[in-house]
């Protein structure tokens, strides 16, 4: 799981509706992506532009330490 992007999304107080929008798919589908772990790499793109933060960052996996300007601690 992507602990840092939901973090994100938590902070901006947002929903799954929201999520879905921000890389333009359903409520459902960015709920299947988020538990798979498949992201398109231009969602990856909307994700970090939209929450101006490195992919690293926002994609590191539970257990990987990254800042959030993306370097690895």
């Amino acid at each position: 799981m992507y602990v840092n992007l939901l973090r994100q999304k938590a902070y901006h107080r947002l929903t799954d509706d929201d999520m879905g929008k921000i890389i333009g798919v359903s409520r459902n589908t960015y709920n299947q992506k988020l538990r798979n772990g498949r992201f398109w790499p231009n969602e990856c793109k909307a994700f970090c532009m939209y929450f101006n933060k490195p992919f690293d960052y926002l994609f590191a996996t539970e257990g990987e330490t990254v800042s959030e300007t993306g370097c690895k601690a």
